[in-house]
């Protein structure tokens, strides 16, 4: 019987979060990694940044590369602040955003600035986003694009 696999790409594919991400879904019999993105090196193999991951997965390639049709789900391992203008990009297209960094924690933009002392770029959609962990949510997790994911300390 055939598994119904959702595919996604990974944005900051080659840094720690993004690795670590790699590492923990490339062998989960749901997930099939379509794009592996990142900025530096394109064209490498996964390995070369981690041995650990031992699955062949596509090369790493530029977000520019990505056929979004093709994805459903984006994991976002990228620095604070970049989530936000990627997803404003991206808001029209029928995809779900996993988001690792604070990007969308946050219920308001000026608490945002607060705390991270940069303006939030992509306010409108907050409202869109859920800062969650899932097993608490499963059911109220379905209604939002973005979920914004807790950082390391919980």
């Amino acid at each position: 019987m055939s598994v119904k696999k959702i595919n996604v790409a990974i944005a900051g594919a080659t840094g720690y979060v993004g690795l670590d991400l790699i590492k923990l879904i490339s062998n989960h019999p749901k997930v099939e990694i379509k794009y592996l993105c990142a900025q530096k090196k394109i064209g490498k193999n996964i390995q070369f940044f981690d041995k650990r991951i031992k699955k062949k997965l596509p090369t790493i390639s530029s977000l520019k590369k990505v056929n979004w049709k093709n994805v459903d789900i984006l994991f976002t391992a990228l620095p604070n602040g970049e989530t936000q203008i990627l997803a404003k990009s991206l808001a029209t297209k029928e995809l779900n955003i996993i988001d690792l960094s604070a990007d969308f924690r946050l219920a308001n933009a000026s608490t945002y600035k607060k705390f991270y002392k940069k303006k939030h770029m992509a306010k409108d959609l907050i409202k869109k986003s859920i800062y969650a962990l899932s097993e608490f949510v499963k059911i109220k997790i379905r209604n939002y694009k973005i979920i914004a994911c807790p950082g390391c300390y919980p």
